[in-house]
């Protein structure tokens, strides 16, 4: 049985940033099945539930869209080039890394700090 999960990803340890950033999240709505990966299925029954914001504390807050690509999931929001978030078909567990791919080809290490 899956259920639809909040999962709050913080920016993990960089060179700016060596202990991470509260301050620098994204915010993650996706089904997670009993094993905690990414409920496909459920997803695709209702994909308008995927939805993602961003907290950068030196930017603009925004909004957007998640969307299903192979293992790994675009990040689309009005008026911004997209991010593909590289979970690999991983089960999502407190504390694991996620790397997120800007359309520059930056990579911005996340940490998944909480999923509720």
């Amino acid at each position: 049985m899956s259920a639809w999960k909040q999962i709050r990803l913080e920016l993990a340890s960089t060179r700016d940033f060596p202990l991470g950033s509260v301050a620098r999240a994204y915010l993650l709505r996706l089904p997670l099945a009993d094993d905690d990966h990414v409920d496909v299925a459920a997803y695709r029954r209702s994909p308008a539930l995927a939805v993602v914001h961003r907290h950068w504390s030196t930017e603009p807050d925004q909004s957007g869209q998640l969307f299903e690509v192979g293992v790994d999931w675009i990040i689309r929001s009005e008026g911004n080039p997209e991010s593909r978030l590289e979970l690999d078909g991983k089960a999502l567990r407190l504390g694991q890394h996620i790397p997120l791919k800007l359309s520059e080809g930056n990579v911005v290490p996340l940490r998944i700090a909480s999923i509720r």
